[in-house]
This record gives C-alpha cells, structure tokens and sequence, in this order.
C-alpha cells in the first residue's frame, strides 16, 4: 500500500481548456478521499491522471515514494472500477474476478484460493458459477470490485461506480464498500457528483470547481466550517440558505440585518469570527441551513432574532418536514450551485424562480409535529451559533 501526492497538477487540453489548475493534494496510506463537485469541476480528470489514463500538462504525481508522469498505467500498481461494470458476459463471476490473475499467469492453485478470498470479502461465494445476466446490479458492481481486490494493487480508484444503481442499492452499496475499504486498508480515490456519498463515505473529501480545489477536509469540517460560498452551497442537503446581509453596530452590539429582520450576535458568535468587525457596514452572505431554523421556542440560538415569511410548500417526510418559506431578503445565487443541481439549460429558469427582486424562498427543517400549512403566516427562530458569513467579493468564510 502507498499514499498519494499531487503536487501542483495541471491539466490543458489542446484546445486550451484548463480542466485542473495547480492541483495539491495529499492522500495517506490506507486513506479513503472523495474528490466530489459538480459536472466539468476536474475530478475525473484528475483520477484519469493518477491512472495513467490522461497526459499530466504540468506538476507530479507520486503513488507512494514513485513519481508516476510517465509509468505506463499497467506498471502503476492501481485498481480501477468504473460506473459501467465491464463484465465479460460469457464469463462466470469467478473467471471474471480471476481475469487479470489469468493474463498474469499466476499459478491455477494460488489463482483459485484469491479469489475465494475475494469472493468471501464480496460476499458473492454461493454466485461463482454465475453469469453476470444472473446477477442484480449491485452484485455485478461487487464482482467489478472483486475483480480489483484480487489483483492486491496499492492503490483503488473508483470512478462513480453506483451512478448505475437505484436509490435503495446505492445505500447499500455505500456500505458495502466503505466496509471491504476498511478490511483491506487500502489507499482509495473515489470520484462522484453526490455529495451524500462523499460526507458519508470518504474519510476526507475533496470539493473542486472549475478545475480547482476548494476545500481539502474531513466532511463534518466541511459542513460545519466551509471555506467558500460555494462549499457552503454544495454541501448539504437541503441546501444551505444564502441570504444578503448587512452588519451594523449598535453599542457593543452587532447586529446582522437580514431583508426587515434584525439579528443579534451572539458574543460567541464574535470570538470565533472576530473577521466580522472589518465588515461593518459592508454587505457579506449569510449562511443558514434549513436546521438552524425552526418555531420560536423550540431550540433557537438565544432571543436574537426571528424571520417572518408565509409558507410556501411543506414536504412531509416522516420525522421531519421541509418548510419552503418565502421571506423579506435578497438571495445570494451561487452558480456553480445552480449548474451541479439542475440541467445547464435549466439554470436560468430556477435561478428566476428563486429569486423575486427582494424576496427568496428558504428551506426550514422542521419538526413532523410543527402546525404549518401553505399560505400560512410563519414565524421562524434563527440558531444564531450555527450562522455562516461570507465576503460578497471573494467568497471566501469570514473568520479570523
């Protein structure tokens, strides 16, 4: 096994488009990262490179103490496991997991007890005399990662591999492989669009946009501590709210104006983003999520501040339900946001829908008991702890 260095990667394409710009990044031994972003954001790209898949235009790319620029993809010592399974279908699941012992010539003995071994890891024992038709889609995705467990490779890449599989089995197959990455400890990358699967599989995550890094952390970092308006928008579901918000002082008192509401900071609030004092007066994006909002009384962050709107839509689901309220503030539009949830063509028109000159509508996530219906007058409470600010201009989390 090995970690994984990308020290100042790039990658140009003939026609001069930059797909990942200076990319560092460091994976450790037995690590499992997640490089996730929207469509076009370089993640690919960037495990096509570790491959061996794609010419590196500039920087270096080391598996362990090895720089690998110019190591043709067999010699890398990496396992591959694509969306599509790639199965032979004329193949049984054993021949299909022993495939690459076969053209590596590894003695019939030593071939047949791996992949027994394999199979016990997949869980697949009683299906080795099968033929992929046989199989469901979540076991053909198990014989492709048996097919790159039994090679022993230092190094696992997966390329969206559940993109293929329905909702309920990509739960599942979420386990499933965060489990076998945990027995064999073995460095992997995995590449996906769904930030789900990246917080709750990936040991760090990597977010990247337009070819660039973003934020390289653990996902509760992520979702608590965002670098960037566009980490704060992407992670998360439902998504954050981003409203524009002006910073005013009254005494010692600080207080964030949002549309006709006023919010009052809490001091600790102050001590853990002193970076709020050198935006007095300035207008910044505040962040909320849908959790930090709920019915006065309940578990608000102190007596700061409400937000008044009328209820748009409310989805039931269960223990909760998600209250879309439209409220007196001016959004904040994240494109690159936009661009990850929706079909390019459709962005403009949500964008319009979303936004209505000084109104929005957020998200609230609230209790299942919690009276409300559409068109009703509400009256939201603001966890003013759990508040995220950003610099209009740069983006970037106002802090230190």
């Amino acid at each position: 096994m090995a970690g994984i260095t990308f020290d100042n990667v790039t990658k140009t394409y003939g026609d001069g488009f930059l797909a990942v710009s200076d990319l560092n990044l460091e994976v450790q031994d037995g690590e499992f990262v997640v490089l996730v972003g929207p469509s076009g954001c370089g993640k690919t790209t960037a495990l096509r490179m570790l491959a061996g898949l794609e010419e590196i235009s500039g920087g270096t790319v080391r598996i362990g103490e090895r720089m690998v620029n110019n190591v043709p993809p067999g010699d890398r010592d990496v396992a591959m496991v694509f969306q599509n399974y790639a199965l032979y279908p004329h193949m049984t699941v054993a021949e299909n997991i022993g495939f690459a012992l076969r053209m590596r010539k590894v003695p019939k003995a030593e071939a047949r007890k791996r992949i027994e071994e394999t199979a016990r890891i997949i869980g697949l024992v009683e299906h080795l005399d099968r033929k992929p038709r046989q199989l469901s889609g979540g076991q053909r995705q198990r014989v492709a990662m048996g097919r790159a467990i039994v090679r022993e490779p230092q190094v696992f890449l997966m390329d969206e591999p559940l993109s293929n599989l329905d909702a309920k089995l990509r739960v599942q197959m979420r386990a499933e492989i965060s489990r076998i990455q945990r027995q064999l400890h073995v460095t992997t990358v995995y590449v996906t669009h769904d930030q789900i699967e990246a917080m709750t599989m990936g040991d760090r995550v990597a977010v990247l946009r337009r070819g660039v890094l973003q934020q390289f952390d653990v996902p509760q970092r992520l979702y608590e501590r965002p670098a960037n308006l566009f980490v704060a928008s992407f992670i998360g579901s439902p998504a954050m709210n981003m409203l524009e918000g002006t910073l005013e002082l009254q005494g010692d008192a600080l207080i964030c104006r949002i549309g006709t509401a006023a919010l009052t900071l809490p001091a600790e609030v102050l001590a853990a983003r002193p970076g709020l004092a050198q935006h007095v007066g300035r207008p910044i994006a505040v962040g909320i999520r849908p959790e930090a909002l709920d019915e006065p009384g309940r578990r608000d962050g102190g007596d700061g501040g409400r937000l008044g709107g009328r209820v748009k839509a409310v989805e039931a689901l269960g223990p909760e339900q998600l209250v879309h309220v439209d409220v007196d503030a001016k959004p904040v539009l994240v494109e690159d946001v936009l661009e990850g949830l929706v079909e390019p063509e459709e962005a403009g028109d949500l964008a319009e829908i979303i936004t209505d000159g000084s109104r929005v509508t957020i998200v609230a996530r609230l209790d299942a008991s919690a009276s409300v219906r559409p068109d009703d007058p509400i009256e939201l409470a603001v966890d003013l702890r759990h508040l995220h600010f950003f610099d209009l201009g740069s983006g970037e989390a106002i802090g230190a």
